[in-house]
């Protein structure tokens, strides 16, 4: 380097610093409120609202401690994972409800994106197409119910893919509510995933709950909420006209043993347990039986296969031979209930269910290709994708069931997540696109489904590993830490929290155990599922699957009040503080204290504490003990803080 270009150089260097300082002050500044290295500042939020993420005032560091006192301490020398960021889904329902004419809209993304004036989420799972959480069809004020980017009259496909088209996102204003939010808040990542293909890519699959009160409004397997039983004894019994009956279930790894009869007859032992979760499968073919009326009984045993998570069973549908007259249901179901069978067969391919087409593996890899350079267009930069949402549900609304490796149903080839991911990674490589690939994308207690994809030849094309909260713990992360990134990318609130009571104090314990919890095991985001819905969880899709009770991190009223939910909160103690680009640090554990640190790239730290004792009179006097010094604070039952701080530690 010349003279010249030192001695110009330096004035420079200085200016870039003073920016690049003045930068990071207007977007994170309370990270720059934390610059004082004699004091820690805490923000808090008690179950009672008293506080709701209230700045406290700041504690002296000290170089005593109490050995009789509770202790976290924090390690600045031990470092685990990059965060990416913290967020929600900016949904088609959260865009309906965000673009009501009578609120402040500019006022209400400062809220959620904007660090200084808001909380400051910094990452947002995208749904490509419909999800649950879209208006149903309406037509009188532009709702299409369910869509995709390609969607086709009946019996007609689009290979080439020349109908595509993300005009339904621009009309729910989803795409300029993205740009709004990247413009108050530049570091906000965004990722991508599909509820299902258009329907001509894909195979018919399983129907359950399609068969709306065909049982004189018993409702016999299904209650509206797809929950599988595992009552012994409980039983349906279909009575039908036809020489055979076939019966269809859901297998897979939270399934026991069911018991299936004829005419009351010799009961058989039918186990559904299966290593990977498959809908549509047969599970029982009767005898040739003689032409008339006959009755097939499925009770449940509450036994399980060894390796089997559970013992309920999940029924699919039933196929009747030679004749299609079911006469009478009767059921006797006194548990959380059993899934309605769909009579008849599996009907047409529709967005609700189903299998991805193997023949269809590249167009579908060029759909996404599509979805990301339309973006892109927009100003909406993809950050990463997964292939499908929830690959494990096959509930009846946008779905899709996709087995992690080759499987077949009724002896065809269906369609699978490992193939799928080599045909994408290529189309991504050969298009130069960077968006990542996350696999799976579904609970945490099915983690074999993530390892069989990394063990197959797509595992190269991986970068990391997405899950869910509904099912297992987050300790399921850590098999997968070190050897792929980690990502929980979806945990919804509602009405079903804390036994139906979902108090502000409850409801926000969920969210501090999915932050603290989430992250300790590796993971790099944060996501709750709705960004905004109305206070009695509105609008979404009225298919019988769709979420009902969820609970938007903010909840806007018809009268356009605007209600921050325990989600805001919860998520604000990590989002507000933690800028992408942190570290996660060591912090000790302690069954009472559950906490979290980090490091940001600027030197600042943050801790996270909740204090999780049950009682009311659980209020816990703690010290946080650094390499030199230490603070001391006490926090009330059921009560979030967090802590900032600047400086070496080390």
């Amino acid at each position: 380097m010349s003279r010249l270009l030192l001695t110009i150089g330096r004035p420079l260097m200085v200016v870039c610093f003073i920016l690049s300082t003045v930068s990071f002050v207007a977007i994170y500044p309370s990270q720059a409120q934390a610059a004082d290295d004699n004091h820690v500042n805490a923000w808090l939020t008690t179950p009672d609202q008293s506080n709701l993420l209230t700045r406290q005032p700041a504690i002296s560091f000290s170089k005593n401690t109490n050995a009789n006192t509770s202790t976290i301490t924090v390690n600045d020398a031990q470092k685990y994972q990059r965060m990416t960021g913290f967020g929600a889904s900016l949904t088609a329902s959260s865009a309906v409800v965000l673009s009501q004419p009578n609120i402040s809209q500019d006022q209400v993304m400062r809220s959620l994106f904007d660090p200084h004036t808001g909380i400051g989420l910094s990452y947002l799972r995208q749904p490509m197409g419909s999800s649950d959480l879209a208006p149903p069809q309406d037509t009188s004020r532009g709702w299409v119910g369910e869509y995709t980017y390609d969607d086709m009259p009946s019996g007609q496909t689009d290979p080439t893919l020349s109908h595509f088209s993300i005009a339904q996102d621009d009309r729910y204003h989803i795409t300029s509510l993205l740009k709004q939010a990247l413009h108050i808040n530049p570091n906000l990542k965004i990722m991508a995933t599909p509820w299902s293909p258009p329907a001509w890519m894909k195979l018919p699959g399983n129907s359950w709950g399609h068969c709306a009160n065909c049982d004189g409004n018993k409702l016999g397997f299904y209650n509206g909420s797809n929950s599988w039983d595992n009552t012994p004894n409980d039983y349906t019994s279909i009575t039908f006209n036809g020489t055979q009956i076939k019966f269809y279930a859901v297998v897979g790894t939270d399934h026991g043993i069911g018991a299936v009869s004829i005419d009351g007859g010799p009961e058989t032992m039918v186990d559904f347990y299966s290593p990977t979760n498959a809908g549509n499968t047969l599970a029982y073919t009767s005898p040739v039986l003689t032409a008339g009326q006959h009755t097939l009984k499925v009770r449940v045993t509450g036994q399980q296969n060894s390796n089997a998570h559970w013992n309920g069973i999940n029924p699919d549908r039933v196929d009747i031979i030679s004749a299609s007259d079911v006469t009478t249901v009767d059921d006797s179901v006194q548990g959380s209930s059993l899934n309605q069978f769909y009579y008849g067969g599996s009907g047409a391919a529709s967005i609700n269910q189903g299998y991805l087409n193997p023949e269809y593996y590249q167009a579908y890899a060029q759909y996404f290709v599509k979805f990301i350079q339309a973006y892109q267009k927009e100003g909406i930069p993809i950050y990463a994708i997964t292939p499908q949402n929830e690959p494990q549900n096959g509930n009846y609304m946008p779905t899709m069931l996709l087995p992690a490796t080759s499987q077949t149903s009724n002896g065809q080839a269906i369609g699978n997540e490992a193939d799928f991911i080599i045909h994408l990674g290529k189309a991504f490589q050969q298009s130069h696109l960077k968006t990542k690939i996350l696999a799976f994308d579904h609970n945490w207690d099915t983690p074999e489904y993530p390892r069989a994809i990394l063990n197959s030849p797509a595992g190269k094309y991986v970068d990391g590993i997405a899950f869910h909260c509904y099912g297992g713990d987050a300790s399921a992360q850590d098999q997968f830490y070190g050897q792929k990134d980690i990502y929980e990318t979806e945990c919804s609130g509602g009405q079903w929290e804390n036994n139906g009571n979902p108090t502000f104090g409850a409801t926000l314990k969920s969210v501090m155990d999915l932050g603290i919890n989430s992250t300790v095991h590796g993971a790099k985001t944060v996501v709750r599922w709705g960004l905004a819905l109305d206070p009695n969880g509105n609008p979404h899709l009225d298919t019988s699957g769709s979420c009902g009770s969820c609970r938007g991190v903010i909840s806007i009223a018809v009268d356009g009040t605007v209600t921050k939910n325990s989600d805001y909160y919860g998520l604000g103690h990590f989002s507000k503080f933690v800028i992408p680009g942190a570290t996660r640090i060591a912090s000790t554990s302690n069954s009472n204290l559950e906490n979290v640190a980090f490091r940001n790239q600027n030197g600042s730290h943050v801790l996270v504490v909740y204090n999780n004792n049950a009682s009311s009179s659980g209020t816990t006097t703690f010290q946080v003990q650094l390499q030199h010094r230490t603070f001391s604070y006490t926090l009330p039952a059921g009560a979030a803080v967090t802590f900032t701080w600047s400086g070496e530690d080390d």
